[in-house]
């Protein structure tokens, strides 16, 4: 394998006016059968900026009508996978399959991701429960980029985002493996754009406040908890939405932002600036 790139995606001074489009692109999801998660909404968004998807989740059935609803919205090339993104096998199925599809990945999202649904206090945490969170929350993440990336240092470029969360710099309580696990997911996106920048492999990583999604929805559907979660924000006072966050990866996605590696974006209202 060659040691680097000789070339970047723009030349200094000659992108032109920078333009939103993935036309050309493939990109996978993981993540993508909620209809009320971040990884749907990314994937509906890439579809209506031109991308070819392939959608993975542990479900297969869910995903088709993920695919569904993307196709009767934009149109567009989607395959589904169903894939657990804990599994070697399942990891190597969904990029074997995105390659034999469409012959090429320029950007993989790592979306999925689960939290301790018991909101357990630290002392409280059994160890088969910290290890399911770190497995898929951090573990995972780094093994399917390491796969993606050596089809990219190939084609010598690519893209890979990273969603972590805001509780990366906000520490909490009854969180403790998720906050670990996303901390773990900002510096190992720092190491990423580091170590696999000289093949033109851009790593980022998407920190979301408190959103309305599957993950969330009975935290923030009690007013009481809604106001303590929301207390802090400096904005309104309101958490957001999906497509919040389906709107800053679209950017990280495209090749105007070109320039930005290794950086996380906070997408949270505010929540994290104090």
């Amino acid at each position: 394998m060659a040691k680097g790139a000789s070339w970047t995606i723009h030349e200094t001074g000659k992108m032109g006016i920078p333009r939103f489009d993935l036309a050309g692109k493939v990109a996978i999801v993981t993540g993508a059968g909620s209809g009320a998660g971040i990884g749907f909404a990314i994937a509906r968004t890439f579809a209506a900026y031109g991308a070819k998807l392939v959608l993975a989740d542990l479900d297969e059935s869910v995903l088709l009508d993920r695919q569904r609803e993307i196709i009767e919205e934009s149109g567009g090339d989607v395959v589904v996978v169903a894939c657990n993104v804990t599994e070697a096998a399942d990891r190597q199925n969904l990029v074997d399959t995105a390659l034999s599809t469409f012959g090429q990945v320029d950007a993989l999202v790592n979306a999925a991701g689960i939290g301790d649904k018991k909101n357990r206090l630290a002392v409280d945490i059994d160890e088969e429960t910290w290890d399911r969170i770190v497995d898929v929350d951090l573990k995972a993440v780094f093994f399917l980029s390491q796969l993606v990336a050596k089809h990219m240092m190939e084609r010598e470029r690519g893209n890979i985002i990273n969603i972590a969360s805001f509780t990366a710099r906000v520490a909490g309580t009854r969180m403790m493996p998720y906050i670990s696990a996303k901390a773990g997911v900002v510096q190992m996106t720092r190491g990423m754009a580091m170590e696999w920048g000289r093949f033109n492999i851009r790593a980022n990583c998407l920190c979301p406040g408190y959103i309305q999604s599957s993950m969330t929805k009975e935290a923030l559907a009690d007013p009481a908890a809604y106001d303590i979660i929301t207390k802090p924000f400096p904005y309104n006072r309101k958490v957001g939405d999906p497509m919040d966050v389906a709107a800053a990866a679209l950017f990280l996605a495209c090749d105007a932002s070109d320039m930005v590696t290794g950086t996380s974006l906070f997408v949270d209202g505010g929540r994290s600036a104090h």
